[in-house]
């Protein structure tokens, strides 16, 4: 089961590709525009909401808590038998929520539990150490960002500056607006873990 995940954002979702959906507290406001999509939770505090809406899948959330909605909404996917999820509408609000949004994908990766970001026409990813494979359109902007750490590169293929033996930090910006030369690149990771954007 393919799961999407719909976060509360300033910019409607009218549009997601799985047919399984959890919203997020007031993620829920973009249900009218997914008809014909499958609503299997609405979790969250409802700070946002503040209605609770009947005739649903409720996981409610008390509001003093250590985590946000969407993070309990990852491990809910996970706890009924999600095999990948796709993140909606993690950026474009506040800062400490967009970057506690990336943060999900590293959530979803200690659980086991393959996820990504998308955003209009960009999709995020959390890499770790192994060889990946992607498919993209030609000339399409691509960046690498290391994640809690240095990351080091082993081996890129398809990318306009090679990754080969490059470590990126977090002091640096040397990752940002690679471009792709054909609808495939791949790259490997030596060790360290990186987002990717394209």
């Amino acid at each position: 089961m393919k799961v999407a995940i719909v976060l509360n954002s300033p910019n409607p979702i009218k549009k997601v590709v799985e047919n399984d959906v959890i919203y997020t507290d007031g993620g829920y406001k973009n249900r009218k525009y997914l008809k014909g999509k499958n609503t299997l939770a609405l979790v969250g505090d409802f700070d946002t909401l503040e209605k609770i809406p009947k005739g649903v899948n409720i996981v409610k959330l008390d509001r003093i808590k250590d985590f946000t909605d969407g993070e309990k909404a990852v491990r809910y996917a996970k706890e009924i038998g999600a095999e990948s999820i796709t993140i909606y509408g993690a950026t474009g609000g506040k800062t400490e929520h967009v970057l506690g949004n990336i943060a999900l994908l590293k959530i979803a990766k200690n659980i086991c539990l393959p996820a990504k970001i998308f955003e209009g026409s960009s999709t995020v990813e959390l890499l770790g150490e192994g060889r990946y494979e992607f498919k993209t359109e030609k000339d399409k902007k691509v960046s690498f960002i290391p994640y809690g750490g240095e990351c080091e590169f082993m081996f890129s293929f398809g990318l306009y500056y090679p990754l080969e033996g490059i470590k990126l930090t977090a002091a640096d910006t040397l990752g940002i607006s690679n471009v792709a030369l054909s609808e495939n690149f791949s790259v490997e990771i030596k060790s360290g873990e990186a987002l990717i954007i394209y």
